[in-house]
């Protein structure tokens, strides 16, 4: 199990031949609530790999030009990051870190991380949360707040302070 003291993170931009992980992370944060009853695991895992195709296809449709990266811990993928620059928001489309990796501050730090592009590039950093996803505490111990909420996700935003000219 990786220790925090010993932990080498790094990022690198995403690759074809990372799909296999990506659907395998998309797998990982199906938790039992939101899992297809009734049906066995091979239908389980085709109907999981649709709808990690027609999120990714609709990522790709929505924001072209967005990043993403792999993270990387040593040589082993361990989350993704997924992060559209416009011009007036940083919007994360998706943070995801495999379970083991999980509330151990990687998170936080790449939370963080973001928010400081946002101060420099003076943009809200913006992201939709999960009705109910363990992030939302995350994301409100970094400062972000509840926009709205449309039934499914929390809206948050998180505000650069304001600078002086």
């Amino acid at each position: 199990m990786p220790s925090r003291t010993s932990r080498s993170i790094e990022m690198r931009p995403a690759e074809a031949g990372d799909l296999a992980f990506m659907q395998q992370l998309y797998s990982s944060t199906r938790s039992a609530e939101v899992r297809m009853g009734g049906c066995d695991l091979a239908t389980e895992t085709l109907l999981q790999g649709l709808q990690f195709k027609a999120q990714q296809t609709w990522y790709e449709t929505q924001y072209p030009n967005a990043d993403l990266a792999v993270i990387m811990d040593r040589e082993r993928p361990m989350g993704r990051l997924y992060v559209d620059y416009g011009p007036d928001e940083l919007r994360i489309l998706d943070i995801c870190l495999l379970p083991e990796y999980r509330n151990r501050g990687i998170g936080l730090g790449l939370l963080r991380s973001l928010q400081a592009q946002g101060e420099r590039l003076r943009l809200p950093v913006r992201i939709n949360v999960p009705l109910g996803s363990p992030a939302q505490r995350l994301l409100l111990r970094c400062g972000f707040d509840i926009l709205a909420a449309d039934g499914i996700y929390n809206i948050m935003e998180w505000m650069p302070p304001a600078g002086i000219d």
